[in-house]
């Protein structure tokens, strides 16, 4: 577990082979940086990963340019990742922004591990 202002971040390996990082709290300004470092580690790792997004309260923008960075350094690193969240909180700041056609996002976890497990290229 690591946590970092009012974020927390809960890491399991699942049994398929994909890492999961559960998110819970606000993803803000004094966040960012902690998200970001850990997103990096998880791309330096080599592993698919998904970021689960269902108990995030808050999504500012520097917790978008983190995810923005995690999507970089995955593709620069030849990693398959997916990001999962379904409710406003999360989905609104997203499609605001027009991040949601750039990012790998899926409505859950079990989506994401489905489309990650067939192969399926992640969209960019």
């Amino acid at each position: 577990m690591y946590e970092a202002h009012e974020l927390r971040i809960d890491l399991t390996d699942r049994a398929d082979g994909i890492r999961l990082a559960r998110l819970t709290g606000e993803l803000d300004l004094a966040a960012a940086p902690a998200l970001r470092a850990f997103l990096t580690g998880c791309a330096d790792d080599g592993r698919t990963f998904i970021v689960d997004l269902e108990s995030v309260t808050f999504l500012g923008s520097a917790g978008l340019q983190a995810l923005v960075d995690a999507d970089e350094a995955a593709a620069g690193r030849s990693v398959r990742w997916a990001l999962a969240g379904s409710h406003r909180v999360v989905i609104r700041p997203l499609e605001v922004t027009g991040l949601h056609e750039q990012l790998p996002l899926f409505p859950s976890v079990t989506v994401a591990a489905r489309h990650l497990a067939q192969g399926a290229p992640v969209a960019h």
